[in-house]
């Protein structure tokens, strides 16, 4: 079993103090009072006894009505991003065993579930590449390609860690081309801000989708992910889920039928394009000695330093700094001839004018965070 290098990372690294944590791409959490001052009675919420959830009954409709899928396609309520992951590989792997030549194609660098899962459940599996030296973006020829001959393409929209994000139109055009063999395409919409982008909900039958409450409303720690996909595919899914996990909790639960309803007031939108605009005036301001992804999405970028130096010491150049991001080539198990990292700067908005300073500071760049875009 491969390790899961990015969660190890995160395992040791995360919850240390004294650095400020530009690392996670989790937008600033919610405290529970504010969610009392926005309508959300926990004490009310949190009435039952310790019984299974009836999540088709208290939960399902309220995500149909937020995600608003087209006719034919149903939602499957699971614990976070990370088990709809699963689930869906899972279902995947079992569906092409007995077929001859299938392989799933995978994007890279990618959060490490992808690979990690496809490798455990022994998949044939090949990878596009979101290039650095093409301005962190892939190669639409290529994706083209692989969606004419392979039985399943992964896109992640918008990109984690690159925040590059890929048009409705060309979604759809990948999704038509793999229709033509009975190919799926599986869509993580895991880090789709409210408002930035339409969802590939609507794109077809043979996608699937993947999201969550956790990267763009703040409310990583609720642990409330769904799947949408085909009735036929859902049912399957579900059996999946029968076997690993069986359902979710009581408290999710309870807590997803109550905010759902109001998730406007808890998207993250505001702080993300502001921070966003903060990160951008500040890479415009490095004169060369840093750049990033330009991102058109999401909650993330990737940072590139020019330097003789190697990654693992600017990592621990930048923690003796005061601030935490994460190692590129080792969490993400892509090189790109230089030093990379991912920053998340969905957090509180001082903290990232703080820690890009501590940056600026480590890489001797006389600049500022506040500098005019």
């Amino acid at each position: 079993m491969t390790p899961f290098q990015l969660e190890d990372f995160f395992d040791q690294y995360e919850h240390c103090a004294g650095v400020l944590n530009l690392a996670s791409s989790d937008a600033l959490p919610w405290p529970a009072a504010v969610l009392a001052d926005r309508g959300i009675n926990l004490v009310d919420a949190l009435k039952f006894s310790f019984s299974y959830p009836d999540v088709t009954k208290d939960l399902t409709p309220h995500l149909r009505a937020f995600c608003k899928p087209p006719e034919g396609m149903e939602i499957l309520p699971t614990s976070g991003a990370a088990e709809a992951i699963a689930l869906v590989l899972h279902e995947y792997a079992d569906a092409s065993r007995d077929k001859r030549d299938t392989c799933i194609a995978l994007p890279s660098p990618s959060y490490g579930a992808f690979p990690g899962l496809a490798e455990l459940l022994q998949l044939r599996f090949c990878k596009y590449t979101y290039d650095p030296h093409k301005g962190w973006r892939p190669d639409l020829d290529e994706m083209r390609d692989l969606a004419s001959r392979c039985t399943a393409l992964v896109v992640i929209n918008p990109h984690n860690p690159s925040g590059h994000c890929l048009p409705l139109e060309f979604l759809r055009h990948l999704a038509d081309a793999l229709a033509k063999h009975d190919g799926i395409l599986i869509v993580d919409e895991v880090f789709l801000v409210p408002g930035e982008a339409p969802s590939a909900v609507s794109v077809g039958p043979n996608v699937v989708l993947i999201a969550s409450l956790s990267k763009t409303y703040g409310l990583p720690g609720l642990r409330l992910g769904w799947i949408a996909a085909s009735k036929g595919r859902v049912r399957r899914l579900r059996t999946v889920q029968q076997y690993l996990t069986l359902t979710l909790n009581k408290v999710t639960v309870a807590l997803g039928a109550a905010i759902l309803p109001k998730h406007a007031v808890f998207s993250r939108a505001q702080l993300v394009n502001e921070n966003r605009r903060v990160l951008l005036a500040w890479a415009n301001s490095t004169q060369g000695m840093a750049s990033i992804s330009r991102p058109s999405g999401g909650t993330t970028v990737c940072l590139m330093m020019p330097t003789q130096r190697d990654e693992t010491t600017m990592f621990r150049k930048l923690l003796d700094g005061g601030v935490l991001l994460v190692p590129g080539s080792r969490c993400f198990e892509f090189t790109c001839g230089t030093p990379w990292f991912r920053i998340g700067y969905a957090c509180a908005s001082d903290t990232l004018r703080d820690g890009l300073r501590k940056i600026a500071d480590v890489l001797n760049i006389s600049t500022s965070a506040d500098a005019p875009v």
